[in-house]
């Protein structure tokens, strides 16, 4: 005897089960459980989907994507007391901030992610050459901004020139605090140490913070 199926009610009971399932997920992913009722839940998850194995992962934030830069204001603070910077440089430093390259701190074009010229960011701040180019020497010659030795490569596998200039992260960091790339790390490990203002003679100053 042929058996009929009701394909209705195999539909009506698929509704159901999904509905359940997507019940338990929903409370999975809500948090709040110990992990002795999220161990249940994930069996009961399992047993409703005939033996799949599922994971709790982290709800990813609309705001986890959001791009930004860390100030270390105790330094920033700190060489805004003795003088140190003068305000075309502060200004250029605010504007590099969406151009410097997470972890690393390179300065970077946004567009393709190679290293930035003075002449790029001339035309992005809309500032004579001439004049980036003397703020940028400026900043080298007082260990806020630095040039690679070529041949040197981050961890993320760029391979730089002398040309790849970067921020250094004791003043602006684009990284987690104790993540910052090896590469850049040796680059600025001597600067703005015991350092010294022209005008005040032979004092000596330090920042407050070194994350490395």
């Amino acid at each position: 005897m042929t058996k009929v199926v009701d394909f209705g009610q195999a539909e009506k009971k698929a509704k159901i089960r999904d509905s359940k399932i997507d019940s338990i997920y929903d409370q999975l992913q809500a948090g709040g459980y110990s992990e002795e009722e999220k161990t249940m839940l994930l069996q009961l998850l399992s047993k409703a989907t005939g033996g799949e194995e599922y994971f709790i992962g982290k709800k990813r934030k609309p705001l986890d994507r959001v791009r930004f830069v860390q100030l270390i204001m105790d330094n920033i603070n700190y060489l805004t007391e003795i003088g140190y910077l003068s305000s075309k440089e502060e200004a250029f430093l605010f504007k590099l901030a969406s151009f410097v390259e997470f972890k690393t701190n390179v300065i970077v074009e946004r567009e393709t992610g190679n290293p930035a010229s003075p002449t790029y960011l001339s035309e992005k701040f809309k500032i004579a050459r001439q004049n980036i180019s003397g703020t940028m020497n400026s900043l080298l010659k007082k260990g806020v901004l630095a040039v690679a030795q070529t041949g040197v490569t981050t961890e993320n596998g760029r391979v730089c020139t002398s040309r790849t200039w970067f921020v250094n992260p004791n003043i602006m960091c684009c990284s987690p605090k104790d993540g910052v790339d090896k590469a850049t790390q040796h680059i600025f490990r001597d600067s703005l140490r015991n350092f010294k203002i022209e005008e005040q003679g032979k004092k000596k100053h330090k920042l407050p913070v070194y994350l490395f």
